[in-house]
């Protein structure tokens, strides 16, 4: 994987997908491309209302530690839902090594109002949901094809979520799009399999990041929430971006070259109504 270049999206939080993502390609011996729509990702209401702490971490603090790691990176900002932007980012990450071999799509709208009954959702708030993880996944890939196209080569990962393929309360905007990245990653993968390209989707169940928690209470204790949710799992635990980042690994490695169209579903077997853990050993 050393001649590949990456463009991952949604990196500018520390606890995320994309950054686990990112360090995992870059170990591999991929050039690694990583963006956000703000230097430090977008906050949800949880975080907009509770806070965060200002430790300064950037997407351009990821790039510093995958090169002070020995690895090649480099960051951009822009917002996947913008076409202008989108193009930029793209082309820009293209033009870095002169090629562009692998987009990620992690980048996902910031939760808030959406999560809600569907009265009481607003409009602009659907429209946000749809536009970022939906439309900006389009963009994308749009704009990354010619690229890939060119060498005859490519991967395509889009990062979707469970809330896509099974009932999710309160998550109506959440859902459609998710489910919609389902449907534009099979449709994709027709349009260029015959370039070499590939395109495939993760869905995730629980991964314990700070977009899990919704929750406004100050006081709650996050990781025994985070704990408390994995132990109704059939594994026993939540997942962790480390999962996420070993099943697109394998996506854009060459072994997984007879693979499009399909989705990974990494839910620690949460989606399965029946099951349920072994019993502890005596």
């Amino acid at each position: 994987m050393s001649s590949r270049v990456a463009l991952v999206t949604g990196c500018g939080k520390r606890d995320g997908m994309g950054r686990a993502i990112a360090l995992t390609l870059a170990a591999s011996g991929v050039a690694v491309a990583v963006t956000d729509r703000r230097p430090g990702g977008v906050p949800n209401r949880r975080q907009e209302v509770v806070g965060t702490p200002d430790d300064g971490w950037t997407v351009e603090s990821l790039a510093g530690e995958i090169t002070a790691a020995g690895g090649e990176a480099a960051s951009f900002l822009g917002d996947i839902s913008s076409e202008e932007d989108a193009r930029r980012v793209v082309d820009g990450a293209a033009a870095w090594r002169d090629r562009l071999d692998i987009l990620v799509n992690v980048a996902g709208a910031p939760q808030g109002l959406d999560r809600q009954d569907i009265e009481d959702v607003p409009v602009e708030a659907f429209d946000q949901v749809i536009a970022i993880n939906l439309r900006g996944t389009y963009l994308m890939a749009r704009f990354a094809v010619p690229h890939m196209r060119a060498r005859r080569w490519g991967r395509i990962v889009n990062i979707s979520s469970q809330a896509g393929q099974v009932a999710a309360a309160r998550s109506t905007a959440y859902a459609a799009s998710k489910a919609g990245v389902l449907g534009f990653t099979r449709a994709l993968s027709a349009d260029v399999a015959a370039w070499g390209v590939t395109v495939n989707a993760v869905a995730p169940g629980m991964v314990a990041t700070s977009r899990a928690v919704l929750s406004l209470d100050p006081d709650l204790d996050v990781d025994a929430e985070v704990k408390r949710r994995g132990e109704r799992l059939a594994v026993g635990r939540s997942g962790y971006p480390d999962d996420i980042a070993a099943a697109v690994a394998y996506l854009v490695s060459d072994g997984a070259g007879y693979m499009t169209g399909q989705t990974l579903v990494l839910d620690g077997g949460g989606a399965a109504p029946f099951a349920s853990r072994p019993p502890e050993k005596a």
